[in-house]
């Protein structure tokens, strides 16, 4: 698996958790499976959805790269 690989599906997964949030109080049972698809996006990775920014911060660390500047971390967390 290459760096690109696990960076798309980290920046999937903190975007997904992203809508969850935004979306929660308007139509909870989208939100419920969004976050769900958040998680299972992770799954072989063995990395939890509130370190996907810290894992995105390291891939940029290695490829000097600036593409978790731009990711709110507010509400990753829940």
């Amino acid at each position: 698996m290459t760096n690109d690989r696990l960076r798309d599906d980290l920046l999937i997964a903190v975007a997904l958790a992203e809508f969850s949030y935004r979306h929660e109080t308007m139509d909870p049972q989208l939100a419920k499976w969004s976050w769900q698809l958040a998680v299972n996006r992770l799954a072989g990775y063995d990395i939890d959805l509130s370190e996907s920014i810290d894992a995105l911060r390291s891939l940029d660390d290695l490829d000097g790269r600036d593409v978790i500047d731009s990711i709110p971390v507010e509400n990753v967390e829940r």
